[in-house]
């Protein structure tokens, strides 16, 4: 802001850019990923996300923005080709544990950013951290081609995952637009829209509301977040786990939906350190609990192949990413009219809400949810 003379708003075009390029290319991308290697596909996304490495050439707020744009469409790739290679090496019942994993590290990352960025801007310049988080992408992406590798297993579900005999699945590659046409995919892209508009502006807009109304100095602001992201972290990891062992995915939404717009509200609301810190924390565990097994649903629906559920995962990084595009505008924009992020916040702590309606009208695809459908399914 202080660099390029601009205000909240369009500081807030910062944080949004990314999730809306990807909210917009995903469908489009989303034809094309199952025409290509999953590896191939997933080093050209990774080494994109490596695009904030040229920063220190872009001389103007424009070209920040190119960079950011570059990172989104190597997001837009990477996510969903992901899930696709887990979910080509792991069953079904580990599936949920092992997106846990991956959502930890995400989270890992966070809190590690929300540690080091202030300082590393302080001691060296603002776009130090973004360069040099840039380049550690192009390190991983580099690492991916040399090491990493796709598989193509037989999809089955078997007695470990049903408690039966096993049986073939043989569940259909769907056009994209029957894709698109099933109410288990508009479910999830609203799921995710209104968390994760939540998500955004929270972890946007947080430290500087701390700094200018609680007085925090912006260091210290900042790194209360890496509590959400530790919580994040333990949570993912539980998510993995408690879904893996009770056989059920709808619970974790639910219970999901239903106390993360509380949790941010009372982190904002109280200007006391101990308050704080559990709100924080609270809105960390309860904002990433359901992540894993968002990500495994689509890749368990019993009337889509992994390959459907790859879209399916495009359509929520679209839905999801209109989700993140709006939370930073809506507090940003709002703030500057009424001089309060109260409201803002408000209105995205509403629309989180959508995380529980979306977890009570999704079907239930855990392994006791897969036992009951093949139970009704008739005799060949």
């Amino acid at each position: 802001m202080q660099a390029f003379g601009i205000g909240r708003g369009p500081a807030g075009w910062f944080a949004s850019v990314a999730p809306i390029t990807i909210a917009a290319v995903s469908l489009p991308i989303s034809l094309f990923l199952s025409r290509y290697s999953l590896k191939k596909t997933f080093a050209v996304g990774a080494f994109l996300q490596g695009a904030g490495l040229l920063t220190p050439i872009a001389d103007s707020y424009g070209l920040i923005m190119v960079t950011r744009i570059l990172f989104a469409i190597g997001t837009a790739v990477t996510v969903p080709v992901a899930s696709a290679i887990l979910a080509g090496w792991f069953s079904s019942r580990k599936l949920p544990l092992i997106n846990g994993v991956m959502m930890s590290f995400i989270n890992m990352g966070n809190a590690l950013a929300f540690v080091a960025t202030v300082p590393i801007a302080t001691v060296l310049s603002w776009q130090a951290p973004i360069t040099i988080y840039g380049a550690f992408a192009i390190t991983c992406a580099t690492a991916w081609v040399i090491f990493g590798k796709d598989q193509k297993r037989k999809q089955t579900l078997s007695a470990e995952t049903i408690g039966g005999p096993e049986i073939i699945d043989n569940r259909p590659d769907l056009g994209f637009k029957q894709v698109l046409k099933q109410r288990s995919t508009i479910m999830l892209a609203l799921a995710v829209m209104g968390s994760w508009a939540l998500g955004n502006a929270f972890g946007s807009w947080l430290p500087n509301y701390y700094h200018e109304v609680f007085h925090m100095p912006l260091e210290k602001a900042s790194s209360i977040l890496a509590i959400t992201t530790v919580g994040g972290t333990i949570a993912c990891i539980a998510g993995g786990i408690l879904p893996m062992r009770f056989g059920r995915r709808k619970p974790f939404v639910i219970l999901s939906g239903a106390l993360v717009g509380v949790a941010a509200m009372s982190a904002v609301l109280f200007n006391n350190p101990v308050i704080i810190f559990i709100s924080v924390a609270m809105f960390g565990i309860v904002g990433n609990i359901q992540n894993p097994t968002l990500f495994t649903i689509p890749m368990e629906l019993p009337n889509m192949s992994i390959r459907s559920g790859m879209i399916v995962i495009a359509v929520m990084q679209c839905g999801g990413n209109l989700g993140n595009f709006a939370g930073p505008l809506i507090v940003g924009y709002i703030a500057d009219l009424t001089g309060s992020y109260i409201p803002g916040f408000l209105i995205s702590a509403i629309l989180s809400l959508s995380l529980l309606a979306a977890g009570i009208l999704l079907p239930e695809t855990g392994p006791k949810g897969k036992a009951s459908f093949l139970k009704n399914q008739p005799a060949r």
